[in-house]
């Protein structure tokens, strides 16, 4: 890894406002394959969203160009004190340079003159940013470890696990009506987790709502598949875990949220809705699943493998509060 020192002088760096447009399209390009590649997601749906924005001069954030080729891009989003880094990428052929480093400290540079921003949290998917990492930890943000896991479909046991009635919690179909209970034991189930502390979304009713809103209305994690997605019935009628799912690409669905009320964890729901999800998955064609879990979140980490789940890439989270 490189030093803390080393600048590559080869690299200017933009505001994403006077951008190369035509650069940044196969930048753009070329991070959608990696994606694919990587983690079997297609990220055309997001990646064009992300676009139009810059097409527009609006999507606020940094480009790297040497000569002629746009090399890396970095983009922000602010919303009242907390921003959220929203990409740091680099084209494969100059990673290990410090690229990503520069990229990272440009962004740190903007937010620390902007005196109204109180919190910073990074959650994208990170490739190869080894020293964007480091000078993250410099900057004094905490950092956490992802883990991006998937799961062969086709080695698991039609039977595996399916006693879809624990403790006498019946596991459902999601329906529209179910947003405002999901809701719910999401923050619930959120509250003092590691999770929490890397979004700050998970704190509130409200944050955990629009986090709901897209996961089940918008590309950006997948295409919402309600007929995959679970939830947990108590004999009462109220819920007591939920479970989103969705389409990635093709044959490949993902897990964007899985939540058990406090109250009833430890009964083996969260298995059953995971199972019964699995299940409805292959059912419908699919060859695999993915998902992302907090590495220090053991208890997860350990349901998801003994279903079948395996990491296949790994990446860091960062947070920082403003004293």
């Amino acid at each position: 890894m490189a030093t803390a020192a080393v600048i590559n002088r080869e690299i200017t760096i933009t505001s994403m406002a006077d951008a190369d447009l035509a650069g940044l399209e196969a930048l753009f390009d070329e991070q959608c394959a990696e994606w694919l590649d990587l983690l079997k997601w297609d990220f055309k749906g997001p990646s064009m969203l992300i676009r139009d924005v810059a097409r527009q001069r609006q999507l606020t954030g940094f480009a790297a160009t040497r000569g002629n080729n746009t090399v890396a891009l970095a983009y922000y989003l602010i919303e009242g004190p907390r921003c959220s880094i929203g990409d740091i990428y680099v084209s494969r052929p100059l990673r290990g340079v410090g690229i990503d480093r520069q990229m990272a400290a440009a962004v740190f540079d903007k937010l620390d003159r902007l005196g109204r921003v109180r919190r910073i949290e990074s959650q994208y998917v990170g490739v190869d940013n080894d020293e964007a990492d480091a000078l993250f930890q410099a900057r004094g943000f905490q950092r956490l470890e992802r883990n991006y896991m998937m799961v062969d479909l086709n080695a698991i046991s039609k039977t595996d696990g399916l006693n879809i009635e624990p403790g006498g919690v019946s596991i459902r179909p999601w329906k529209k009506s179910d947003f405002s209970q999901a809701t719910r034991i999401i923050h619930r189930s959120y509250r003092d987790t590691y999770d929490s502390r890397i979004n700050s979304q998970y704190r509130t009713e409200e944050g955990c709502s629009n986090l709901l809103t897209i996961l089940t209305d918008s590309v950006w994690c997948g295409d919402f598949v309600p007929q995959v997605s679970r939830v947990a019935v108590r004999s009462t009628g109220t819920l007591a875990g939920v479970l989103i799912g969705s389409r990635v690409s093709n044959g490949v669905g993902h897990v964007g949220q899985i939540s058990v009320h406090p109250a009833s964890q430890g009964q083996g729901i969260g298995r059953q809705l995971l199972e019964s999800a699995l299940l409805e998955f292959r059912n419908r064609g699919f060859n695999w699943v993915t998902l992302a879990v907090t590495s220090a979140n053991e208890s997860a980490v350990h349901l998801y493998e003994s279903c079948g789940f395996r990491t296949i890439h790994s990446f860091p989270v960062f947070y920082r509060d403003k004293r």
